[in-house]
């Protein structure tokens, strides 16, 4: 009866003993498909906070590459647009001592002979100085999509620059071209004869000797073309004064918004 007794309690003691360790290795494996969920779980986390942390720092590198790709572009219409603005003072100079030389020449208090040595000092009265601007950068821009990377007023400021500002250039330069061309063609034929070959003093006083020629600038249609040429002149200042004040605006926005990027 005692050795009944003993091994029941050796068996009940064996099988606690069993249900105990299987309860501590089925803790033990929980604890392990946790840690190796861990591991993956954060080796997944740490390689998307690395790409997207590579994608911003080439975001960044390439806005940095953007910003001073559109500040070259910003020289270069510097450049073009004092360069025309200089061409148009000077056309404007000319056109108004050539209104002088043709009005005097109506009045008869200026001889013929004289006259056509004016024309001849004055020569080219204005060329075909017209502007145009350089926006490969903001078509890339654009085209990328990268754009959205500027500052709203920075966004707006190069879309009507390049957009709004540059169609007014495209008009503009139209209207200055056919001016020009058709005062070229029409009005002043001699600037056609210049353009030929370089001719001497005698020469070019022989071109005025044409009888059809004399009368042709002796017409009133010679003084009121050369009237339109200096107004479209005017005008064409005018319009290249806006363009300068936009392009001071936004080289000024991008540049503020370049100083806080660091770039």
């Amino acid at each position: 009866s005692s050795f009944r007794f003993q091994r029941a309690t050796f068996t009940s003691e064996m099988s606690a003993m069993k249900t105990h360790l299987k309860t501590r290795s089925s803790n033990q494996l929980g604890l392990l498909y946790f840690l190796d969920f861990l591991v993956v779980f954060l080796g997944i986390s740490v390689s998307f906070w690395m790409n997207e942390w590579n994608s911003d720092r080439k975001n960044d590198r390439l806005h940095q590459m953007d910003i001073h790709a559109l500040l070259v572009d910003f020289d270069h219409d510097y450049q073009s647009l004092n360069r025309v603005h200089d061409h148009i003072l000077e056309g404007d100079a000319k056109a108004l001592r050539l209104l002088e030389v043709i009005q005097s020449q109506r009045e008869r208090t200026l001889p013929y002979g004289a006259f056509v040595d004016s024309l001849i000092s004055i020569g080219y009265v204005y060329n075909y100085s017209t502007f145009f601007m350089v926006g490969a950068t903001y078509k890339s821009l654009v085209n990328t999509g990268r754009i959205q990377a500027f500052p709203a007023e920075v966004n707006m400021s190069l879309r009507d620059y390049y957009e709004a500002a540059a169609k007014q250039v495209e008009d503009n330069n139209h209207l200055v071209d056919g001016v020009a061309m058709n005062y070229h063609n029409e009005a002043h034929p001699f600037l056609n004869y210049m353009a030929i070959d370089t001719h001497s003093i005698e020469k070019s006083r022989m071109f005025f000797n044409d009888e059809a020629i004399r009368q042709h600038y002796s017409e009133l249609q010679f003084y009121i073309r050369t009237l339109a040429l200096k107004d479209r002149i005017k005008l064409h200042l005018r319009q290249v004064d806006v363009y300068m004040a936009k392009l001071n605006q936004l080289d000024s926005l991008v540049r503020s918004h370049a100083a806080l990027e660091g770039a």
